[in-house]
């Protein structure tokens, strides 16, 4: 019984320059760039590990149509790499590498099958002189496409024992990506291939696991806080007539993650670096190898709520806990810290008392309990207010910042009548 073992990745976005870090901190955005390159050589790696038949990329190589010369010379040495084991590579091109923005002074290795723009084409891969996939693909000629490629896949006669198709496009909704080469999943399920590798979509999802299996492996490299948690391939195997066996292989190299930390009952400042590196540890499936860019929401009733609720004091502590962190091999970096922790006083004794502490509480939970007095009050205070920029940000709260906002300026009142009490 022959089977075909074979690793599905997409969007590998190699040489993302990002920008908006690049101004503010270099060496972290040299860190990120680098490991865009890092995930695809652990790819490469995991090929020949895992000794498979071919590889499969669907679309989004680089990260951009301006793609640097060493971007392109760093990824076919990997393909080289592959070949030199007698592993083969099938790929598309979608929307940021589409075909015309390839530098066509590079040439592609042997054992490397580039799809062109021009309609489906397929390629048989055999084992020996033995016929053992049938390959269907097609890239993009131009960086935005609003057709229904998957309606021009076709099972050719004399058809191979299996049959795999390879598309950059988007089926349901998209979520923060751009719909492009949009079907549905009835324009695929009835065409008799195995697999359909797809690309695009940088979330991990299994879209329709059998008869045909319809996978988005998601993209190699987190490479901003959308874009959370474990990144990797797909290792597929399968065997015709089967269902395919799929296993999700990491790649990543740093990860970005949103953690939540609940202060109550914390006493003292030095207590902050243990419970940050402990919310680490509690990642769903931690690694000790990986590097962590983290999100940080400090939450609970905790005496250090004034002092933590001093924007200077988070800065200075972000500047402590990040310190020498990008001179390490694995670091963890904090992006940004968000304070929603209350000060360490008993809510129901206050709210049973008679004064004036007593009324103030009660006027918040009334407005706290009706939206429409939540937005007078800010229109009203709108009115007052003359500095331009402070009236677009009022004007722009919706209805969980709101919220926030009034929960927040409770516990502030609250914390600086009782403080000075």
């Amino acid at each position: 019984m022959k089977r075909v073992r074979f690793i599905h990745t997409a969007d590998l976005h190699l040489d993302t320059p990002f920008k908006g870090l690049a101004n503010w901190n270099r060496e972290l955005a040299a860190r990120l760039k680098d490991a865009t390159f890092h995930s695809f050589e652990k790819i490469i790696d995991s090929c020949i590990t895992e000794n498979v038949d071919f590889l499969i990329i669907s679309g989004d190589i680089f990260d951009s149509e301006s793609k640097s010369l060493s971007a392109q010379l760093r990824f076919v040495s990997g393909l080289k790499k592959l070949s030199g084991k007698g592993i083969a590579t099938y790929f598309v091109c979608g929307n940021h590498d589409h075909i015309g923005s390839w530098i066509n002074a590079i040439r592609i290795p042997d054992n490397v099958f580039r799809f062109d723009a021009y309609g489906v084409e397929h390629y048989t891969h055999k084992r020996g002189k033995d016929p053992v996939a049938d390959l269907y693909g097609v890239s993009y000629g131009k960086k935005a496409v609003g057709e229904n490629l998957a309606l021009e896949f076709r099972i050719r006669e004399n058809a191979s024992p299996v049959s795999i198709a390879i598309l950059h496009g988007t089926v349901g909704i998209p979520g923060p990506h751009r719909k492009y080469a949009p079907f549905r999943m009835e324009d695929v399920m009835n065409r008799g291939f195995d697999y359909w590798a797809l690309g695009h979509i940088h979330k991990r999802k299994i879209v329709h696991d059998s008869h045909p299996a319809v996978v988005y492996p998601g993209n190699t490299q987190g490479r901003d806080f959308g874009e959370t948690g474990t990144k990797g391939c797909c290792l597929v195997e399968i065997i015709p007539g089967i269902n395919p066996s799929m296993k999700f292989v990491p790649t990543h190299m740093i990860r970005f993650e949103e953690v939540g930390i609940d202060l109550s009952g914390v006493h003292e400042a030095g207590k902050l670096q243990d419970k940050i590196q402990e919310s680490r540890i509690r990642i769903d499936d931690y690694n000790e190898n990986d590097s962590y860019i983290l999100r940080i929401t400090f939450t609970g009733r905790t005496p250090l709520h004034a002092q933590l609720n001093k924007p200077e004091e988070i800065r200075q502590l972000m500047d402590f806990f990040n310190e020498g962190q990008l001179e390490r091999e694995n670091f963890t970096w904090i992006d940004q810290i968000s304070v929603r922790t209350n000060p360490d006083i008993d809510i129901d004794q206050i709210r049973k008392g008679s004064d004036f502490t007593a009324d103030l509480l009660q006027a918040f939970e009334v407005y706290e309990q009706d939206e429409v007095k939540q937005v007078r009050l800010i229109q009203e205070l709108d009115e007052d207010i003359n500095r331009y920029a402070v009236k677009r940000e009022t004007s722009e709260i919706d209805a969980n910042e709101r919220t926030e906002l009034f929960e927040k300026a409770k516990w502030m009142l609250l914390d600086q009548i009782l403080g000075k009490a």
